[in-house]
C-alpha cells in the first residue's frame, strides 16, 4: 500500500514538474543579470510557447534579439543559436555583453510569483525578470 500511495505520489510530482513552464509566456522586464541590478536598463525578454516551437526574444538594452529553445523536461531549458541587430550603443555595450553570455549559459526556469528565474546547470540564478501586466 505504501509502494502504490508513493508512486501515486511521484506521479502526481511528475505531472506538475512537466506542466511548470506552460505559464512563463508573456513579457518580462530583466532585474538582474549575474547578480547585477538591470531595473531600468530596458532589457527585455518575450517567451512564446507553443506546439510548434518555442521562441525567446526582446531587447537586450540596445538591440532586438531573438532565438529558439527547447524545453525537453521540466523546467530544463535549451537555448538555440541567437539573432541580434547590430546597432551599436557604446554606453550599453557592456551591459548588453553581460546579458547575452548570460543568457546563453542558461539550463533552467523557474516561474514563481510573477518572477521568472534562468539558471545555470547548478541552479545559480543567471537572470531574474518581472512579468510585465500588458
Amino acid at each position: 500500500m505504501k509502494a502504490k500511495f508513493l508512486l501515486f505520489g511521484m506521479m502526481i510530482l511528475t505531472l506538475i514538474a512537466c506542466n511548470e513552464l506552460e505559464d512563463i509566456n508573456g513579457s518580462y522586464e530583466v532585474v538582474t543579470v549575474d547578480g547585477q541590478d538591470m531595473a531600468g536598463q530596458g532589457i527585455t525578454i518575450n517567451i512564446d510557447m507553443s506546439e510548434k516551437e518555442n521562441r525567446i526574444s526582446g531587447n537586450n538594452s540596445c538591440n532586438q534579439y531573438s532565438g529558439n529553445f527547447e524545453n525537453p523536461e521540466a523546467n530544463r531549458v535549451e537555448m538555440g543559436m541567437m539573432i541580434s541587430t547590430k546597432i551599436y550603443c557604446e554606453e550599453k555595450a557592456k551591459t548588453e555583453q553581460l546579458f547575452m553570455n548570460q543568457l546563453a549559459l542558461v539550463k533552467k526556469a523557474e516561474y514563481k510569483n510573477d518572477h521568472l528565474k534562468l539558471m545555470d546547470e547548478d541552479g545559480m540564478v543567471l537572470i531574474k525578470a518581472k512579468r510585465v501586466n500588458e
